[in-house]
């Protein structure tokens, strides 16, 4: 059991972190909510399958991001941003593209990093959400059109320097 988790853990602890941090935009965040997905995960080891257990731990992390977020604590503190995702060795366009979703609203954010970054479908993106497949489809839709205005600025920007 214990080189079961073992395995799990040393497997999909950096996926588990990155949409962590995608969510809560702070590694010290991140990496609570990281340790409280692990701790659920030991608790109910016996009942995890080997065939889906990534969307399991993706799952349980977008619902411990939501309860950070829903906690009295974080309804009434302002967060400071910390520029910690570059923890991560990216290539130089995902760390452009990670810039980029800096901007976006959270919803939107989460959406586009489980489709592009770990290729989910919209109706995983739905399930791990917990959202209606069409709210999913309708919030990539925004979230492309939103980085696609984000990109034309840059665009501008560049070629005028």
């Amino acid at each position: 059991m214990n080189d079961f988790f073992e395995q799990i853990y040393y497997e999909y602890k950096d996926d588990v972190y990155r949409l962590a941090l995608s969510y809560t935009q702070n590694k010290y965040d991140a990496e609570d909510i990281v340790q409280r997905t692990f701790i659920k995960v030991y608790k109910k080891i016996q009942n995890i399958q080997n065939d889906n257990i990534k969307k399991y731990l993706l799952t349980i992390t977008a619902n411990e991001c939501k309860d950070l977020f829903k906690s009295f604590w974080r309804r009434n503190t302002d967060s400071i941003f910390d520029n910690e995702i570059k923890e991560f060795k990216y290539d130089v366009k995902k760390l452009e593209l990670l810039e980029m979703l800096k901007t976006l609203p959270k919803k939107y954010r989460i959406c586009i990093h489980l489709h592009y970054f770990y290729g989910y479908s919209i109706k995983e993106i739905a399930s791990i959400e917990n959202i209606n497949e069409n709210t999913a489809k309708t919030r990539l839709a925004r979230a492309r059109n939103l980085l696609k205005i984000e990109l034309g600025r840059n665009e501008l920007y560049e070629e005028n320097i």
